[in-house]
């Protein structure tokens, strides 16, 4: 049973540690246009939550329907979805800059009517803090990008 669990849990780890650099490809690709955005939706629909990162990009994906979403009730749902997703998985995790990092571009982005922007010093706070204890190259250099066109790091 031990050994069930460890290999279930290294499948875990294998599975979400190869996608990350898919989705935060195609998460700092959403800008540019609105096929990069069905894409990065249609990704994160069929990706599991396996882990609180995982959880804070399909919160985001959610997020992203909200805003293409024309009936008026779903766009509230998938709104409050994505950011209870994206919170619950600043909770699960608030030391990870990566998770930080996403919840501070859906709330510098959203219409401050909304409500939804509540931790953006919090999260610029961590995300300066725990830059310097970054190891994985890719992730420091995709954090990096991010920084340099924030209006939060200015």
């Amino acid at each position: 049973m031990l050994q069930l669990k460890a290999l279930s849990l290294l499948f875990i780890v294998f599975l979400s540690s190869t996608n990350l650099s898919e989705i935060r490809s195609l998460y700092a690709e959403l800008t540019t246009s609105k096929a990069k955005q069905k894409a990065f939706v249609a990704y994160m629909q069929k990706t599991d939550t396996a882990t609180p990162i995982l959880q804070a990009y399909k919160g985001a994906s959610y997020i992203l329907q909200s805003k293409t979403t024309s009936e008026r009730k779903l766009r509230k749902q998938f709104f409050m979805k994505g950011a209870k997703l994206i919170d619950d998985a600043a909770v699960k995790e608030p030391n990870n800059i990566e998770i930080r990092l996403i919840r501070l571009s859906i709330q510098e982005n959203i219409p401050k009517a909304l409500g939804y922007n509540a931790n953006i010093l919090d999260d610029v706070a961590k995300i300066r803090e725990g830059l310097k204890n970054i190891t994985d190259a890719e992730l420091k250099q995709y954090i990096a990008r991010y920084i340099k066109q924030s209006k939060s790091f200015k």
